[in-house]
């Protein structure tokens, strides 16, 4: 193998391995309580999209999930952002679609 090759392998195993979780269940746990807790609406500029961190956060879509605004301005959600995106992939894939946070029964969701 030439030099050129190894340092593809190299960069391509430093890749595979950024691309792993390192975000503990505990972490991930409160991310989703947090976000449970705050989905409240009245119409749908009462919700807007945050990051999924690379879908660290179960039932995200394209990178992104639903929640209330107030929540999403929070000082604890800021927190949570600073913990998850210490742990979560540096880079991740994230399809064109975006996401439409509606205000569906009071709740946010996605359209």
């Amino acid at each position: 193998m030439t030099w050129k090759y190894a340092v593809g392998a190299v960069g391509l195993a430093i890749a595979l391995l950024g691309c792993e979780s390192g975000c503990d269940e505990e972490a991930i746990d409160r991310a989703v309580a947090f976000i449970d807790a705050n989905q409240a609406c009245e119409t749908d500029a009462d919700c807007v999209a945050v990051g999924d961190f690379c879908a660290e956060i179960p039932g995200g879509f394209c990178g992104q999930i639903a929640m209330s605004k107030n929540g999403a301005e929070s000082s604890t959600w800021k927190a949570i952002e600073r913990e998850l995106s210490d742990c979560a992939p540096s880079s991740c894939d994230v399809c064109l679609a975006a996401l439409v946070p509606t205000c569906t029964a009071g709740a946010c969701s996605r359209r």
